[in-house]
């Protein structure tokens, strides 16, 4: 990545934005936006990379609990988990911020020939409306913006939304194709690779196409093989180091390597990870860092079991085992400390925080586990320092696409090579990416029986490890009778960092099908899409709140996916 823009990022405290009245974008003509005469292009295009860096953001609070990156806990059932102010936070990014500056940029460079500017707003404005469908399913963009014109923008189907972000996507490559003027002082994404762009906004088409199950369109799209498949031209949000003014660095690392407690991490997907398989994932010391080298059972008021006081396996509910036989009950792994907490166990948070499994140095910044077993709430010194990335369209995902359209379509030996080119290429960028946190692969950790010295990069996985993970994966496609069931697994663990990915995919394939499900079998069905948020429904009068029930356009599963998912 190229330079850094500052950022400041919202994240999980989206959760707790409150309505004000700076979010009555129905009243206001273009709020927070600068008026396109007084505008100057460079600026108005720095603040639109930030605000689409923020926006992306905004709904891993919501998406990264319900795909099991971290924890649920945002209650014990489903219906009243979340709160229609939840939600004012990505609304207010996406139309009161990004939308009206995305647009008065194409207003500014469409007629002065800047058409790289113009393409890739169109992109992100693309990324942005599709989204916005995958969380809510009929949102407002037509007549949203208008200001005193259209006090009440009426929403459209998600349906037609993903059509006008489809047309995006294919403007956006004439206008990059078609661009001989300068391109944008700073581009944080592709620093003014034209060709990246074109890479990104063709896999965005992928996206939509293997979303949409548009099996035409997606296959013209392979044939004409210009799409991300390195990690070279990877679309992903950098982030940096800077701890104040502005703090830069990556949402989930404060979360964790400050003072907080933070967040539980998912037990299922640290499970999936560690013991699911023979083989290890060679990923795993990147993805979490472990304060604890097991998980001690010595004072009872550590945990909040539900079933049980301890986490004693023989207490792992009924409903669990039937969805997996081994499935983790109350910690991911109690002999190799991986601590987090079950699916939709919102109960009271007990003093755990010194033995919380924490995110690692992929994607948030943090460390490394080279079992040095530290305690991380140090004020933002330990790992990568946050210096992290938001995985937008990796290569990996537009592989996991081919091998899922390749398996739907009853191509499996597609389906197989496909899977394993994504499995192999989401490793390898992890595995790159263990080398920002040099410091605890340089930190001594431990010494062996003849006294000398162990370094963390002792740790780092080796070619055989991934050869071993690698070759268990394509043995469970051979043996499986559902091939994408294994697909699925497999393309949600490559998913972490980006919930919105993971979320869809389940919706999507009604898969994984051996998710860890709720703690309580009162939890209720599985949320398939977000409330609207209340400054929306409280100030449009043409807005009427939904369930969490209600299913986007593209998701034509059962209304209940099955006890697995619940």
């Amino acid at each position: 990545m190229k330079k850094l823009l500052s950022i400041v990022i919202l994240g999980f405290c989206m959760m707790f934005y409150s309505c004000s009245d700076v979010l009555e974008l129905d009243l206001l003509d273009s709020p927070n936006a600068v008026a396109p005469e007084n505008a100057d292009l460079e600026s108005l295009y720095n603040s639109v990379q930030n605000e689409f860096e923020q926006f992306v953001a905004s709904p891993q609070f919501f998406t990264m609990q319900l795909s099991r990156q971290r924890a649920f806990t945002a209650g014990n059932v489903y219906e009243t988990a979340f709160s229609p102010i939840n939600f004012d936070g990505i609304w207010n990014n996406a139309y009161a911020d990004f939308l009206p500056d995305a647009n008065a940029i194409i207003d500014i460079a469409t007629p002065t020939a800047q058409l790289q500017h113009v393409g890739s707003t169109k992109v992100m404005i693309s990324y942005v409306l599709t989204t916005l469908v995958d969380l809510f399913g009929n949102v407002p963009f037509s007549e949203a913006g208008q200001g005193i014109d259209v006090l009440s923008p009426a929403s459209q189907s998600g349906e037609e939304i993903y059509g006008i972000a489809r047309d995006l996507l294919v403007e956006a490559i004439a206008d990059l194709e078609a661009n001989t003027a300068a391109g944008p002082e700073i581009d944080v994404f592709y620093g003014g690779n034209t060709g990246n762009w074109i890479r990104a906004a063709n896999s965005l088409l992928m996206r939509i196409a293997a979303t949409t199950n548009d099996a035409a369109s997606f296959n013209a799209l392979v044939a004409a093989d210009n799409f991300i498949n390195s990690e070279t031209s990877d679309f992903q949000i950098e982030y940096g180091s800077s701890r104040a003014n502005p703090d830069s660095r990556h949402p989930l690392y404060a979360v964790h390597y400050e003072a907080a407690d933070g967040a539980y991490l998912s037990n299922w997907f640290m499970w999936a990870m560690n013991d699911d398989k023979d083989a290890v994932d060679p990923r795993i010391r990147a993805y979490f860092y472990r304060q604890v080298p097991s998980v001690p059972l010595d004072n009872l008021n550590r945990f909040d079991c539900i079933n049980s006081v301890l986490p004693d396996p023989e207490a792992t509910p009924q409903h669990y085992l039937d969805c997996n036989p081994s499935m983790p009950y109350c910690v991911g792994s109690i002999v190799d400390g991986y601590y987090g907490r079950d699916h939709a166990n919102g109960n009271g948070i007990p003093p755990d925080g010194d033995i919380r499994t924490r995110y690692g140095v992929y994607p948030a910044g943090g460390k490394f586990d080279n079992e040095s077993f530290i305690q991380t709430q140090n004020l933002g010194v330990d790992g990568a320092l946050g210096q992290g990335i938001h995985p937008i369209m990796p290569a990996s995902f537009v592989n996991f696409y081919r091998a899922e359209m390749a398996a739907k379509a009853g191509d499996d030996a597609t389906a197989r090579e496909q899977m394993i080119a994504g499995v192999q290429a989401s490793i390898t960028k992890v595995l790159n990416f263990i080398s920002r946190d040099q410091a605890s692969l340089d930190e001594v950790v431990a010494t062996d029986l003849d006294n000398n010295q162990i370094f963390g990069n002792a740790f780092v996985p080796t070619a055989e490890d991934v050869e071993a993970y690698v070759t268990e994966v394509g043995q469970r496609f051979d043996d499986a009778s559902d091939k994408l069931d294994v697909i699925s697994q497999e393309f949600l663990l490559a998913t972490y960092g980006n919930g919105l990915e993971g979320y869809n995919l389940i919706r999507r394939n009604a898969r994984p099908t051996n998710l860890q499900p709720a703690i309580l079998t009162s939890a209720g069905t599985f949320i398939r899409s977000a409330l609207l948020p209340a400054t929306h429904v409280n100030l449009n009068q043409t807005a009427t709140q939904k369930s969490v029930f209600d299913q986007v356009f593209w998701d034509t599963n059962p209304a209940n996916l099955g006890p697995c998912f619940n």
